[in-house]
């Protein structure tokens, strides 16, 4: 047997300095990337290559004949850590949601500017007409040596123009200069137009006159507009045309028939009262003021409960209270008035309310303004064709008609007729027979009387 070979032989002092020898071999040879030190026994293991990503400086694809590889190159400095794919594109398909991220920023930014632009262009057109906005009055002093800036600011601060910017462009586009906006004391509205403002500062109009009007319960919409004509606060047919097309938004405008047959629509809704306006105020706040007292006083939780109770809508209310309102006036007969129409019209032997007074208004206040007869037209206001309520109020009745037509009278009997002379006493019957017994009576004081079912007697 081999001496070399025995088991449990222990190396000389010769193999082992050949051993260190062979171990630092091995030692410096791993430092520079190759095998680390191993036994003897242990064949070495195969290093996996990594390739570089194609096309990258310095690359070289490892021998396929024998010998060392070169790779990596001298001249390839790979730091720990370093990813060899950096600044690749994944998948190849680069970096779609970065390209989407801002897109979507320029689409928001391009709508929220879009919206900002709308926005103020309709602030400022409502702005430049006057349109939502507080009515009330506002006291400007301008100063002698103001300059348009200073008008504009002043204007602004005030409350009378809330852009003073569009303001500044319409005095520009008006071609107004400094010397045509004179100093003083001014009174502007609120819901004055540009237009209104610019017109005051130029004629120096410095205090607005002020007159103070009645309107009376049982009037119609021409008897206010030739009211407020007579004393130089509005148009007449201006005002007219513009309550025939405006939308003031209140509540009950969605409440009002829309009937086509209406002749005006905004009849009975101008609540009677006392008002101060300017002379020459702005259409829309004379307008305002009628449709903001009636919806103050009338349009309550107290009074659309009792509407309710009672079966009525509000514009059935309101065509109830003007018939009472123009048949029995002033007097205390209101609500036994209004009690013989809600027996009429809760009893099926009489269809039809056949009260004068909506004939009146037909032959007073619809024939003389209709261009062309519109026969349907006037059967729909004619209590003596239609039956149950007209289609509209025949006046702008006052808070009595109005509690009246809430509150009829509870009467002993059920009064279905009544008839009125030439002083204003009421005749209240249960039958025909007895109505023409009080309708002679009524006579015989005087040729004028009313009531119901009395027209040939006019």
């Amino acid at each position: 047997m081999d001496r070399e070979n025995l088991p449990g032989r222990q190396p000389t002092g010769a193999e082992q300095r050949a051993l260190r020898q062979q171990a630092g071999a091995y030692q410096a040879e791993g430092n520079r990337g190759r095998s680390p030190v191993r036994p003897l026994h242990e064949p070495p293991k195969q290093r996996p290559v990594r390739y570089p990503a194609e096309g990258r400086q310095g690359a070289v694809p490892p021998h396929s004949g024998g010998g060392r590889s070169t790779y990596p190159p001298e001249n390839y400095n790979h730091q720990p850590g370093e990813d060899d794919n950096q600044g690749q594109p994944r998948g190849g398909r680069g970096r779609p949601r970065g390209r989407w991220f801002v897109a979507m920023v320029m689409v928001a930014s391009t709508l929220a500017i879009c919206l900002f632009v709308s926005i103020f262009l309709v602030q400022s057109a409502f702005d430049l007409l006057g349109l939502n906005q507080e009515d009330r009055q506002i006291e400007v002093t301008i100063p002698q040596d103001a300059g348009i800036s200073d008008v504009v600011r002043i204007l602004g601060q005030a409350g009378v123009v809330n852009h003073p910017t569009t303001f500044r462009f319409y005095l520009n586009f008006r071609s107004v200069q400094e010397e045509n906006l004179l100093p003083g004391d001014y009174i502007f509205n609120a819901r004055m137009s540009y237009d209104e403002v610019i017109r005051a500062m130029m004629t120096g109009r410095t205090v607005r006159e002020v007159v103070r009007l009645t309107f009376i319960e049982g009037w119609t919409l021409w008897d206010y507009a030739l009211h407020l004509e007579e004393h130089g606060v509005v148009d007449a047919e201006v005002f007219i045309e513009y309550l025939g097309t405006a939308d003031f938004g209140f509540e009950f405008f969605n409440m009002i028939d829309r009937h086509p047959h209406r002749f005006h629509m905004l009849e009975g809704y101008l609540f009677p009262d006392t008002y101060d306006f300017y002379v020459g105020e702005n259409v829309g706040s004379v307008a305002r003021k009628f449709l903001r007292n009636f919806n103050d006083r009338v349009m309550t939780p107290q009074m659309l409960a009792r509407m309710e109770y009672m079966g009525l809508t509000v514009d059935e209310t309101i065509t109830l209270a003007s018939i009472i309102q123009r048949e029995a006036g002033f007097s205390d007969d209101m609500r036994i008035v209004s009690s013989v129409f809600h027996n009429r019209l809760n009893s099926p032997n009489f269809p039809r309310l056949e009260s004068d007074v909506t004939w009146r208004y037909i032959d007073e206040e619809i024939l003389p303004r209709l261009t062309v007869r519109n026969q349907a037209l006037l059967d729909a206001y004619d209590t003596y064709v239609t039956e149950g309520l007209p289609i509209g109020p025949v006046c702008n009745p006052g808070m009595d008609a109005i509690m009246a037509a809430l509150h009829p009278e509870r009467t002993q009997v059920n009064f279905f007729f009544f008839v009125t002379d030439v002083n204003g006493d009421f005749y209240y019957a249960v039958t025909y027979a007895q109505h023409q017994q009080n309708i002679a009576q009524a006579l015989s004081v005087g040729d004028e009387i009313g009531g119901i079912d009395t027209p040939h007697y006019r």
